[in-house]
């Protein structure tokens, strides 16, 4: 079973001059959607500069379900790990929408990262906070799944300022590490105490709970 997610990483990575110089060095290229950019275990020798549509970054349990990571849109970089270890890939990624990219080889990308040395801190910042964000998300699986819902809803509230999740169930348990029955459940109690409104492809917070960290 594949589980996904909506939300999109909301950073905005790359500014006007490392994409000149992305231009400059790397390659157009567009995928369709559910064209699959890169493989889990294939080899990092490249990553993809994203110039607009949208991401999906996946893994797959040895239980054959499929985990998300996160997606990605415009601005931003997908398989830039791999590609700065020459390492293979720890994920794959697939195109939920029309996707345009530049590819840039690892040597392409070392190259810009040497022109650009203060976009290249930032990456690393970026990159150091996303793997924090996992790991605290990840550990949220041995806790309460309506901790887990809300912690997702309320998440979502601070970084965009909209009360409004919109995903399709299945999405919504992608996030918080779940079953799409359980998922449900959850929210069915959530609406009887006033917490949510449901509608179909989303739901919406009515009452913010505070997030303990």
């Amino acid at each position: 079973m594949q589980v996904e997610a909506t939300q999109v990483e909301p950073t905005r990575l790359i500014p006007a001059d490392v994409w000149a110089t992305i231009r400059e060095l790397g390659v157009a290229r567009r995928f369709e959607d559910g064209d699959v950019l890169l493989h889990h275990g294939g080899e990092g020798r490249s990553c993809y500069a994203i110039r607009s549509g949208i991401a999906l970054v996946t893994v797959t349990s040895t239980q054959g379900a499929t985990l998300v990571l996160g997606r990605r849109g415009p601005d931003t970089l997908v398989g830039e790990l791999a590609a700065l270890e020459g390492a293979p890939r720890s994920a794959t990624v697939t195109a939920k929408s029309q996707l345009d990219t530049y590819r840039l080889t690892s040597d392409q990308l070392h190259a810009t990262l040497e022109r650009h040395p203060d976009w290249a801190v930032s990456l690393l910042e970026h990159l150091a906070g996303r793997i924090r964000s996992l790991t605290e998300r990840y550990a949220l699986r041995s806790e309460d799944l309506r901790r887990r819902v809300t912690e997702v809803l309320s998440t979502h509230l601070e970084e965009t300022g909209d009360p409004v999740f919109r995903s399709s169930r299945e999405e919504l348990a992608g996030w918080v590490g779940a079953t799409r029955e359980a998922v449900i459940r959850c929210l069915q109690q959530m609406r009887a105490d006033g917490v949510v409104l449901l509608r179909r492809g989303s739901v919406q917070l009515v009452q913010a709970t505070p997030i303990t960290r």
